[in-house]
């Protein structure tokens, strides 16, 4: 016999497993940006795609400063500096210094949507683009660990549970933050797991570089220092030497001494790569004299402190009472420590005063749980989120997965031996959602998205142990999840914001149970002016969870009670039988003053919509009382 035919026979499941998982990449991307072909910007993308745009083409970081610069010149390659006309004199570009997120949410609404000239969809439409590649380096991130792991059944396997998860389908194309940065953290603790098998100097480089690139692009990438730490604490605790570079480390001592120094190495690296995404410059702009009002995000998390004390929904505060309270006020360690970088120049202000204002959010903001609003958010909202919106055969095929390893680990040899691989694929998903959980930021499942892809590399690993001890029973059974995990993605395509699993009721269950980004982040206006065009006969009333301005799109309505943004109403009603329209988040009354939501929504929500359009936006015969 022919060696060189056996080894071909040999290796056609490889290229098998490589083109299924191609395959599956493919059908992810074009299936994710034919999604969002015909949907608005969602409610972050318009001042994210502004503040990209005036960084890359003007060196002026004043826009967005809660999100870091770096995945935002990405967002911006390949753009124009004459797509956008700025107003430079406009009092909301100053008050940004002093405004977050407001100035810079009304700014963008302005400049994309209401100067002549500028076409608002194809900008975005552009940027989304680039975006999903960003998605598809993610699942070919998944691919090539669960390969690495255990093989070709293990990658074809995670790839496509990645590829068919209807939330990363809705927010890969979004010019967003929360999947570049579940790519860092997973391409993060990959390079973690080779510098734990043998620490070469491109591996060590690896990781110094994706921890930085993680705080530049996120404030939740500040979660690699520890999750780097405790990793390599783990791997000096192993008694197994450890070769780092050229040297083989018997001992802990020595491997708890190399580990250290890569830590501080990496801390070094990333606090000169922040300064490099600033350009070397403490000022939001070339303009010494723009600095932001660093008491701002101060006083917000002062004003986060004291709401937290009203249970559980805060109530109107009048300005002397918070000022009342800001005198008595002690802040913490993080402002005090806040304070002193800034008084110091030991940072960029733009990344410190965003900093200071995401950890105020993190303290406390409007949630959405199964009809109750809270400020201080639940222990454990994130896993309902996840039971929530997580496909069922993405769910069922985990549980059978916990199951087959909790089996299995009976059998501690292979364990043993592959106990290094296991701290590297536990550690960052562990503690992401301890501090997730923690947090009160509640708003959305986005939030934990660096988590998934170690559950679907862990669904692939297991799946390939099973399909190696019962091939035929594995073999049926993944055809079969895989089958109703098509089934349910397919059928809720291409509204995949709402996208709640069958067992949740889908996105009309999703109503009594999330909100905001989990099921509607303003992103379906363009639905909402079809149905004005096929229905001129009818007055629409409105009230939109959303940022873009809705007569950008031709709809004409009159504004209703607690709309969200500012919305303007037409001179007077027509006459025509009105139609009120109610977009999902402002139904749940979630950031309505609670007078209001009871005035409004409350009633809304016990009467039949005709008509739901898209998932998003219901549809009234008859007003509220």
């Amino acid at each position: 016999m022919n060696p060189a035919g056996i080894a071909d026979v040999s290796s056609r499941p490889k290229w098998l497993a490589l083109a299924a998982c191609a395959l599956l990449l493919i059908a992810f991307w074009a299936v994710a940006s034919s999604a969002w072909l015909d949907k608005s910007a969602a409610f972050d993308e318009p001042f994210h795609f502004v503040a990209a745009w005036v960084q890359t083409h003007y060196g002026d970081l004043r826009c967005n400063p809660e999100d870091p610069p770096l995945w935002k010149y990405y967002v911006a390659a390949g753009t124009s500096k004459n797509d956008l006309a700025m107003d430079w004199q406009s009092p909301l570009w100053n008050r940004m210094l002093d405004s977050i997120p407001a100035a810079s949410m009304l700014y963008s609404d302005k400049v994309l949507y209401q100067t002549p000239g500028v076409d608002a969809d194809k900008l975005l439409g552009a940027a989304r683009k680039r975006m999903v590649l960003v998605g598809v380096a993610l699942g070919a991130a998944i691919a090539w660990w669960a390969w690495r792991l255990r093989g070709p059944v293990a990658a074809v396997v995670a790839t496509a549970a990645f590829c068919f998860d209807p939330n990363f389908l809705a927010h890969s194309p979004i010019v967003k933050n929360d999947v570049p940065i579940t790519l860092v953290f997973l391409l993060l603790m990959g390079a973690v797991w080779l510098l734990g098998e043998r620490a070469t100097l491109v591996r060590c480089a690896a990781v110094m570089l994706l921890v930085a690139v993680a705080l530049t692009t996120k404030f939740s990438g500040l979660l690699t220092l520890p999750i780097l730490a405790i990793a390599l604490v783990c791997r000096s605790a192993i008694d197994r030497p450890w070769v780092v570079l050229k040297w083989s480390l018997a001992t802990r001592r020595r491997r708890f001494a190399a580990s250290l120094a890569l830590l501080t190495a990496s801390i070094l690296f990333a606090y000169f790569f922040i300064w490099a995404c600033y350009g070397f410059r403490f000022c939001p702009s070339s303009d010494p004299t723009a600095k932001f009002n660093f008491k701002e995000p101060i006083l917000y998390i002062a004003e986060n402190e004291m709401w937290l004390r009203q249970d559980p929904v805060p109530s109107a505060v009048s300005q002397d009472q918070l000022a009342r309270w800001v005198e008595q006020w002690k802040p913490d360690a993080i402002v005090r420590i806040g304070n002193v970088v800034n008084s110091h120049h030991l940072l960029p202000q733009a990344w410190l005063f965003g900093f200071l204002y995401t950890y105020g959010t993190s303290l406390g903001r409007h949630a959405f749980l199964c009809g109750q609003i809270r400020f201080q958010g639940w222990w454990y909202y994130f896993p309902l989120a996840m039971l929530f919106k997580t496909p069922v055969a993405t769910l069922a095929g985990l549980g059978l997965a916990l199951a087959f390893w909790i089996r299995s680990a009976r059998r501690r040899a292979e364990a043993r031996r592959d106990g290094w691989a296991v701290c590297a694929l536990v550690v960052a998903p562990v503690i992401y959602l301890a501090v997730a959980m923690h947090g009160n930021l509640d708003i959305g499942l986005r939030h934990v998205f660096p988590i998934y892809p170690f559950l679907f590399v862990f669904l692939g690993v297991m799946a390939a142990q099973a399909h190696r001890r019962w091939p035929r029973i594995a073999a049926s059974v993944l055809v079969l999840l895989f089958a109703c995990l098509i089934g349910e993605t397919v059928s809720a395509y291409p509204d995949y914001i709402p996208f709640f699993n069958v067992a949740a009721g889908g996105s009309r269950g999703g109503l009594s149970l999330l909100s905001d980004s989990n099921l509607d982040w303003g992103q379906d206006l363009p639905a909402l002016a079809r149905w004005q065009r096929e229905h001129p006969d009818r007055q629409l009333y409105l009230c939109q969870f959303a940022l873009p301005d809705p007569r950008y799109y031709k709809i004409h309505y009159i504004a209703m009670p607690g709309a969200l943004l500012r919305q303007e109403d037409e001179k007077a009603p027509s006459g025509l039988p009105p139609v009120y329209a109610v977009s999902a988040v402002a139904l749940q009354g979630t950031y309505m003053p609670p007078e209001l939501k009871h005035r409004v929504c409350d009633p809304l929500l016990k009467t039949q919509p005709f008509e739901v359009l898209d998932g998003t936006i219901y549809l009234f015969d008859s007003p509220p009382p």
